[in-house]
């Protein structure tokens, strides 16, 4: 009780210093909220707009109250459950006399009802940006149904101000139906759109495609693995036309972009291997995604290793029945991983994989540790996973070929996610 009420006064005290510093200086801010890709597109938003702008960003996922206030005021972690940090971070916040930037670029995430307009209270955005609506936070406390969620997510644009944008996915009819009275700047694939990408293609080193905005065209080269991921380089593109960028400087601007680690980036594995990381986070559409894309590689052998997708309700089970049945036709072999890994192998067996292809385990490390085992030179492996309980970057780091690089290629190496 009394660790929850000191929590409490922390985060309203930097709540407070991070609006003010905001007001004070004036600083305009990009929102980004959705059910999927919000770290990813914010990293892209940030690479176009540093070209120009002075701009900061969410550092790792800050996305909640406190992340965002401590985002703003310039603090790079968290005092976890530490007091003197926590006494530290209060001290600099109320002296400090750091230079602001123009823009930061803020993810906001939505656990629950409600959450948005805390986060909106310390930040109010200028722009804002919604990538997508999925069944994603629908355990139980959290989201009922689809409905609930773009209710939620769409109060991000429905308080801008008329003077204000708002960039939506127009492939997502739940997103491109929000109403908001700023400015409306949809982006994706469909016939209607705004920002639309034409010839879509992936190659070796990425993806390119032709984007056409009002009566301009420009041809993009990205480096990221996943024809899906335009639907992160698009909202970064709409931003900066909206801050009056041009549309062959935004293209130009992401051929330098790098995806946060445990965005389905490779990585060298061991016996000459090859990881595909995507180990940050899962939910059913991007595992899917990511398994289309496995579909595309060439490779002696494909693997895939799924761990347990959290905050699903009561679709878990249908989710990973569904998730599982998708993995024949991409691998030969799944390595399943946490309370939902049965679930997984049903799903797979019921569309054909035999159970000798299937491994099942509760935790990612005893998974990796028999990995190591069973790898081959020419083997391709996929990983996804949810981050709570799961934490399959704990697998990667034990299959990948040079384990001394984890803390710049993987996701939650900081001292105190190691201790958790």
């Amino acid at each position: 009780m009394l660790k929850s009420f000191v929590k409490s006064v922390v985060e309203s005290i930097l709540a407070k210093r991070a609006r003010r510093f905001l007001e004070l200086n004036k600083v305009q801010v990009i929102g980004v909220t959705g059910s999927v890709g919000k770290t990813s597109t914010k990293e892209a938003i940030y690479t176009v707009l540093k070209s120009k702008f002075k701009v900061e960003r969410s550092r790792n996922s800050f996305n909640t109250t406190l992340g965002l206030s401590l985002t703003v005021l310039g603090e790079k972690k968290s005092g976890f459950s530490s007091p003197s940090a926590w006494w530290a971070i209060l001290r600099r916040s109320k002296k400090s006399s750091r230079e602001a930037p123009e823009k930061m670029v803020l993810e906001m995430g939505a656990d629950g009802p409600g959450d948005l307009n805390k986060l909106m209270a310390i930040a109010p955005p200028q722009i804002s940006v919604i990538t997508a609506v999925q069944p994603v936070h629908m355990a139980e406390g959290q989201f009922e149904s689809l409905e609930d969620i773009a209710q939620e997510k769409g109060t991000l644009v429905r308080h801008l101000s008329s003077s204000g944008v708002a960039v939506l996915n127009g492939d997502d009819p739940r997103v491109a139906a929000m109403e908001t009275p700023a400015k409306r700047i949809t982006y994706g694939q469909k016939e209607g759109v705004d920002l639309r990408v034409f010839d879509l293609k992936m190659t070796a080193i990425g993806i390119e495609f032709d984007v056409h905005y009002q009566n301009k065209k420009a041809h993009c080269r990205v480096p990221l693995v996943g024809d899906y991921q335009i639907y992160v380089c698009l909202p970064a593109i709409a931003v900066g036309l909206a801050l009056g960028l041009e549309l062959e400087a935004c293209c130009l601007a992401l051929a330098d972009y790098k995806l946060p680690p445990g965005r389905l980036n490779p990585i060298e594995g061991l016996e000459q291997s090859q990881i595909l990381d995507g180990s940050y986070n899962a939910s059913p559409t991007a595992v899917e995604a990511a398994l289309a894309v496995l579909q595309q590689f060439e490779a002696s052998r494909k693997i895939v290793a799924l761990g347990t997708m959290n905050e699903l309700g009561l679709r878990s089970n249908e989710a990973h029945l569904a998730i599982g049945a998708l993995v024949p036709e991409a691998a030969e072999l799944l390595i399943a991983v946490g309370k939902e890994a049965q679930t997984l192998k049903q799903g797979a067996m019921g569309a054909g994989m035999s159970e000798s292809n299937i491994f099942t385990f509760f935790d990612s490390e005893k998974a990796g540790e028999f990995l190591k085992g069973q790898l081959m030179p020419g083997d391709l492996i996929l990983v996804k996973g949810s981050q709570n309980q799961v934490r399959m970057e704990r697998f990667v780091k034990l299959i990948m070929a040079k384990p001394n690089q984890a803390k710049e290629l993987l996701c939650r190496q900081e001292d105190q996610w190691e201790r958790i």
